[in-house]
């Protein structure tokens, strides 16, 4: 396991007024469940008195840029897919998806019936405990620790006697690490959520998968849009940098949605939606 930078100043801060902590996860998943490919990319858990957020460290990556006056580069390829967001203690989570040019937030109640166990083991500096659930359609193992008291997790796992450190599904296609933390002076204000979140429609289940089936349904159409193009003739480029024009839309089209069809291994595989061929 990678090294976690945690430090007996960063526990004495828990017991203190300390504004706001923000743990850092190394996620390494499958796209595809029948692949044996997998990719690794790191997320954000903030943690302040009022809200907790979990979203992708490119947030961040892109907000430093802009507050910071610098470029950001034309080839880069943000992941700025979803964000969570709900209160500490409770069990509601919104989740805001990023789909097309609309943000689709999907309000659900969470929780997961953890089994603690005996076995323990420690990681650095850091005694860690297992427990173990059945959620979202997978088998979940969790090493949780006491040591840093806050019921929380990665993507919506909670309620467990303290932080999680790692977690992972029996079938190898989901595995998180923390591999950092920081406390912060307040609360932290990420203007790219904060807008996403405010232009955010509010929608049921049956909306949701409703609105992705549309998409999947062309694509093209939706990405052009999105890229402020209206008419079929207009050029524009895929984050890959593919150029779609006229000659290729329909070549480009069925290769976005064979990659819809194939990268459909959601955390919560239960409510992983089935696209027509």
């Amino acid at each position: 396991m990678k090294k976690i930078f945690l430090s007996a100043f960063f526990f004495a801060s828990l017991a203190s007024n300390a504004q706001a902590h923000r743990f850092i996860y190394d996620v390494e998943y499958k796209k595809d469940s029948t692949q044996n490919i997998t990719t690794k990319e790191n997320y954000h858990l903030d943690i302040d008195l009022k809200e907790i957020k979990y979203y992708p460290r490119d947030f961040f990556v892109g907000d430093s840029l802009v507050t910071n006056n610098l470029t950001i580069p034309k080839d880069s390829k943000f992941n700025t897919s979803s964000i969570l967001v709900h209160q500490p203690g409770k069990h509601k989570y919104d989740d805001y998806d990023i789909l097309d040019n609309i943000v689709l937030k999907l309000s659900s109640e969470n929780t997961q019936n953890w089994k603690l166990t005996n076995e323990k083991k420690k990681v650095r500096d850091l005694n860690l405990q297992k427990a173990t659930t059945t959620w979202g359609g997978r088998n979940w193992i969790a090493w949780f620790t006491a040591e840093i008291p806050f019921q929380e997790g990665p993507y919506k796992f909670h309620g467990l006697p303290g932080l999680i450190v790692e977690l992972y599904d029996d079938q190898n296609n989901y595995k998180f690490e923390l591999v950092k933390n920081q406390k912060l002076s307040k609360p932290y204000v990420n203007q790219y959520i904060s807008y996403f979140t405010s232009q955010s429609v509010a929608v049921d289940y049956d909306k949701y998968r409703n609105a992705k089936l549309k998409y999947y349904d062309s694509p093209i159409n939706a990405l052009r849009n999105n890229s402020g193009g209206t008419k079929s003739s207009e050029e524009f480029f895929l984050n890959d940098g593919t150029k779609v024009n006229q000659s290729n839309t329909r070549e480009v089209n069925e290769r976005l949605r064979e990659s819809v069809r194939k990268y459909n291994n959601p955390i919560e595989l239960d409510k992983a939606i089935k696209y027509p061929l």
